[in-house]
């Protein structure tokens, strides 16, 4: 695991619990620092959105073929 600079440590110590922007002047390529914590929470969040929106697309493609079934198969 890498280390963070004296430079870095000041700047998420004055960011307080918001993430610290940085900027690679090489490549333009802009970053965020943030603490492992908030990191890991934010992925849950975003994997638990991800499922239920794969869970809804299923539940509709399931009613879907259910109505298509019940149209082709009425009594």
């Amino acid at each position: 695991m890498m280390t963070i600079s004296p430079e870095q440590r000041i700047a998420v110590a004055e960011a307080g619990d918001a993430p610290v922007e940085l900027a690679d002047p090489q490549t333009g390529m802009a970053y965020v620092l943030m603490r492992a914590d908030v990191f890991q929470k934010m992925r849950e969040l975003v994997e638990a959105e991800e499922a239920r929106r794969e869970h809804e697309a299923w539940s509709r493609l399931a009613r879907k073929a259910r109505d298509q079934w019940a149209q082709e198969n009425a009594y």
